[in-house]
Formats: structure tokens, C-alpha cells, sequence
């Protein structure tokens, strides 16, 4: 995400993150994600942009990857930091990625690419990720794609889990809509029932359109591009939260 957004479920509440949305949420898109990154061989370095609180890194460490990640959200990298140790995780945005061709994998999950405020600015973060993948290695991303979603605010979802007053003591309400055909709006109520700690934001979710991802993508040295439904890989259809994979074109066809 951009680091100078500052929304409060990434910042100032990001070590509840589990608490709301705890790591078993996301088994089925990290297996997925983990089976794909294999795919692509090499020697498994994986580099997740928007880690988070490191669910998805400590996942593929213990499937033998060798995953590192970074994020602008300084709460969070700190739970990150307890799961997979200090090495493999580092405060940076994926704005000012700089490694070039190290890893065999990048990987952007939970519409961290779509914090890219617009089309300029996502075209370059695909630059820095092709540089940053070795010659035949892949590119994982979870993207929002606005023309599948609501045209306008929904009733919220609720999720409601375990916390320090019972088994129902955290609240997410949530829900997503699109404004118009390429920004799709993400609103979040976090509460905690026994502490009273609740706030309640909007997130602004840019370049939401996977057809836009997909033609940049082409356009920086990508080929083998794809939009799946989901983790379960079907085609892209209805969701409004597709995978999209590409792989850098190995040496001999760059040219």
C-alpha cells in the first residue's frame, strides 16, 4: 500500500489484524499461491509485496520456500517480524522496490497492488516487479476489479471472532462497491467489544479493473498472462477479486 495513506487498519490497529481477520482466512489463496510459486522453480525466493503481519511468508517457509516480504505498515511488519524472524522482512513500500532479478516469485496478495493511486504509478511498481524477477520467473497478484462489483454501497458482512472478553469479542463489518468502472470503495468497522476500541474507514481501491492490470503487464515484458476466478483456477468471470499470473519472459525471448 502507499505509505502515506495511513489508514488506520493497517497502521494504528494493524497488530489486531489477526484478530479480525485471523490466518486461517487465507488457507486456500496461500496454498494456491504457494503450489503456483513452485511452479515456477528456481531456488523458491519469493518476495511477498504487502506482507502484512507475515501469515503468507511464515506459510512458505514452512514449504520449504525461501520468502521474504515488505510494507509501509510499521504495526504489522512487526508481527511479520515475530513469525518469520527480522531478516526476511523490511519497512519499504512496494513504491521503492529496488532489488532486480533475485526472485523466482512476487507475489501481491488482498489488493495490496490496487493501493496504487493510479495507473502511472501501478505501471511503475510492474516495472520495479519485472526487474526484480529473474528471466522465466512468475508474478502472483490478487487484484479488485470494480466492473464486477456492486454499483453501489452493499449491507455490510460481519465477521465476528475470539478476543481477550470471549469468543465473540472482535467485529469486522465490511463491504465493497464500485465507483465507477475502475475505483471500487472498501469500507471497514473494526470494534472490540470488551475494550471499546472501534473506529471506522473507507478505502479507495485504484486501477481496480483486471483488464487494465493485464494489458500493462503485456506491455513490461510479461507473457503468459492469466485471470482466474479464484484459488479454486477456474477463468475469470464474476469475482471481484481475481488472481492475475504472468511470468517475465525467460532471456531468449526478450528480444
Amino acid at each position: 500500500m502507499s505509505e502515506d495513506r495511513n489508514y488506520r487498519l493497517y497502521g494504528e490497529f494493524g497488530d489486531r489484524y489477526d484478530l479480525h481477520t485471523p490466518p486461517h482466512h487465507y488457507d486456500h489463496d496461500h496454498a494456491f499461491v504457494i503450489e503456483r510459486a513452485r511452479g515456477f522453480g528456481g531456488e523458491g525466493r519469493l518476495l511477498d509485496l504487502g506482507c502484512g503481519t507475515g501469515v503468507l511468508l511464515e506459510k512458505a517457509l514452512a514449504a520449504g520456500l525461501d520468502p521474504v516480504g515488505i510494507d509501509s505498515a510499521p504495526k504489522m511488519l512487526a508481527c511479520a517480524r515475530a513469525r518469520v524472524g527480522e531478516d526476511r522482512v523490511q519497512l519499504l513500500p512496494m513504491q521503492s522496490l529496488t532489488d532486480e532479478q533475485v526472485f523466482d516469485c512476487v507475489v501481491s496478495l488482498s489488493w495490496s497492488i490496487n493501493y496504487c493511486r493510479d495507473l502511472d504509478e501501478l505501471c511503475d511498481v510492474l516495472r520495479r516487479c519485472h526487474r526484480a524477477l529473474r528471466p522465466g520467473g512468475g508474478l502472483i497478484m490478487q487484484v479488485a476489479h470494480a466492473p464486477n462489483a456492486a454499483s453501489e454501497a452493499p449491507p455490510f458482512n460481519v465477521d465476528r471472532e475470539p478476543g481477550p472478553g470471549g469468543p465473540e469479542d472482535i467485529v469486522l463489518r465490511y463491504r465493497f462497491w464500485a465507483r465507477g468502472r475502475q475505483t471500487m470503495i472498501a469500507e471497514y468497522e473494526f470494534e472490540c467489544v470488551s475494550t471499546g476500541e472501534r473506529f471506522e474507514e473507507r478505502h479507495e481501491l485504484c486501477v481496480a479493473d483486471v483488464n487494465l492490470v493485464t494489458m500493462s503487464l503485456a506491455k513490461f515484458g510479461f507473457d503468459k498472462i492469466e485471470a482466474l476466478e479464484s484459488w479454486n483456477g477456474e477463468p475469470f468471470g464474476h469475482s471481484i477479486s481475481p488472481f492475475v499470473l504472468a511470468r517475465r519472459r525467460p532471456r531468449c525471448d526478450e528480444y
